[in-house]
């Protein structure tokens, strides 16, 4: 097996253990750097491979034009770090582009993906009590929810290239779900009640797993358990989440940084830069990677990220809004963009996008 499928599998295992504050590389990202400088070659040869990459890269050039105007102008030269972050994330997703085709590659992500989520649950207890929203390893909660919603659609997309057993994607896709209701992420859980009805009605086979594990998993719960919603923290808050909008202080547009765009609309042509938010009185970024796109890279910016993802419009399925949509919903309401776990899990849904309108096309010529 190819060296780089190893630095993949360490990379997904590892990724997970945030050992440095927010806004820093982490563990994972050190074989992530040894994996692109492994495949450099194949990296810079494959940019302009279609209109997704094209897109892509032009936005993360644009970036690094925008945020290098404002760093001369201002004077903090922290306004790049923002662009280096797209540049490795881009990268690494180059890498897995070039070896989607691979069904040896697909196999090993499918494994690694499953050791990480079996590590992270038998961890669990183990972890002393975090407070309501419980965030493992990570930094923060909402990093949590995202790796879990991430997990959910690639795992889903593996599933559907390599045909694996029903039973042990069930298993997986429960232990994603676990730990994005233990973060107790409003914006996630909506997005995984939207996956698990799909995937629940998708088939009458999925049906009949799913009740069965569900009246098994409800036996169990109650033996050993008192069945009060008090007892399960995460669940009782996500609950007054969803029917309280004032329960959490950040819920507020305000809060998230929304009002910077309509009191500086001259930034919205070529953009304002990413960072530095003490020049529009604000202490932190816009809790949305479509909004923090526009303001920072202006309509040139959210055009060019958004243009690469028009392959989508050819022969939208229900599948893949299902897969996608819980991933975007979190995406509108917080700030992905430097996770490159995000950029590759848009990548997998793509990915089974062009494989289900090629496998269309083969039939209706066939």
């Amino acid at each position: 097996m190819k060296f780089s499928y190893y630095l993949w599998a360490i990379y997904l295992i590892a990724y997970p253990f945030y050992l440095l504050p927010e806004g820093n590389p982490q563990l994972a990202d050190l074989f992530g750097i040894l994996l692109i400088i492994v495949n450099l070659k194949s990296i810079l040869t494959n940019i302009n491979t279609n209109t997704y990459t094209k897109y892509l890269f032009l936005f993360v050039i644009y970036t690094f034009i925008v945020n290098t105007i404002w760093m001369l102008i201002i004077g903090d030269i922290l306004i790049i770090k923002n662009s280096i972050f797209y540049l490795y994330s881009f990268f690494l997703m180059l890498t897995i582009f070039n070896r989607l085709k691979d069904t040896s590659f697909l196999e090993i992500t499918f494994k690694a993906l499953s050791v990480a989520l079996i590590v992270q649950a038998l961890l669990f207890p183990f972890i002393k009590s975090q407070g309501v929203r419980t965030q493992m390893f990570f930094n923060n909660p909402n990093q949590l929810a995202l790796w879990g919603l991430c997990l959910l659609a690639i795992i889903y997309v593996l599933t559907r290239l390599l045909n694996t057993k029903s039973s042990y994607t069930i298993m997986l896709l429960v232990l994603c779900t676990f730990f994005i209701l233990i973060s107790a992420s409003r914006a996630a859980l909506g997005g995984a009640i939207i996956f698990w009805v799909f995937f629940i009605i998708k088939s009458r086979k999925n049906l009949i797993i799913f009740g069965v594990a569900s009246v098994i998993a409800f036996i169990i719960v109650d033996f050993n358990f008192d069945l009060d919603l008090k007892n399960f923290a995460a669940l009782e808050y996500n609950f007054d989440r969803f029917s309280n909008n004032t329960i959490s202080g950040n819920q507020g547009i305000g809060n998230r940084g929304f009002q910077r765009i309509g009191e500086n609309p001259q930034y919205l042509l070529f953009g304002a830069g990413e960072g530095a938010y003490e020049r529009f009185n604000e202490s932190i970024e816009l809790h949305s990677i479509f909004a923090s796109i526009l303001f920072s890279y202006g309509i040139i910016g959210i055009f060019l990220y958004l243009g690469a993802f028009k392959l989508l419009v050819v022969k939208l399925s229900r599948e893949i809004m299902a897969v996608m949509l819980p991933v975007v919903l979190f995406a509108a309401v917080h700030m992905t963009l430097r996770i490159p776990l995000f950029w590759i899990t848009l990548l997998f849904v793509i990915y089974l996008h062009e494989e289900k309108i090629r496998a269309n096309n083969f039939f209706k010529t066939g």
